[in-house]
């Protein structure tokens, strides 16, 4: 019998605990947040996943995504605008992808806010690219005039060490010459004596 009070003790309340959960206010359902890609977000996407684009590789994408760019029913210019932030991308190819970009935006101005942000990011990349490009001039331009006058030194140096020859050579010849005299003037003293 003490068995069975046990048994009903436990039956009991495990049927009580099950109706306890009966009794919980149910959980408001979860939203589900969906992702909608931008324009930017397709630039930035494409511009990892075409990282280890080959030269040929990357030289045909570009002139695809170039003639697709001027087709007048592209929508975005995202593969242009992907390719010229590319590695291999020349600088005028990086000029270009900034300039149909900012055509774009401007056609388009209720594109995102991401979008016009890139576009301000990547003005800021050119001009910095263009400082670069002014300082290594001025880096290049000092390095030649370092270089000239390294030329213009060594040349003293060759002319200043041939005249050091020349004069070291004529002091020989003098010395000589007044050692000739010295052993001619001892000659007339031995005669006059």
């Amino acid at each position: 019998m003490r068995k069975a009070y046990w048994v009903s003790i436990l039956v009991a309340g495990s049927m009580l605990s099950g109706c306890a959960g009966l009794w919980r206010e149910p959980e408001p359902p979860k939203e589900v947040i969906k992702f909608q890609e931008t324009a930017t977000d397709a630039i930035l996407a494409c511009t990892a996943e075409n990282k280890k684009y080959s030269r040929k590789e990357f030289n045909s994408a570009y002139k695809a995504a170039f003639a697709d760019a001027n087709r007048p029913d592209n929508a975005a210019p995202s593969a242009l605008v992907c390719l010229s932030l590319h590695q291999r991308a020349t600088y005028k190819q990086f000029k270009g992808g900034v300039e149909v970009l900012g055509r774009y935006t401007k056609a388009h101005p209720e594109s995102t806010p991401s979008l016009r942000g890139l576009m301000q990011l990547l003005q800021r990349l050119d001009q910095e690219k263009i400082g670069k490009w002014a300082q290594s001039s001025k880096s290049s331009d000092a390095k030649e005039e370092l270089e000239t006058e390294n030329r213009d030194l060594l040349e003293r140096i060759d002319t200043l060490e041939k005249s050091s020859t020349e004069d070291q050579a004529r002091i020989k010849g003098l010395q000589q010459q007044i050692e000739q005299l010295k052993n001619i003037e001892n000659i007339i003293k031995n005669r006059e004596r």
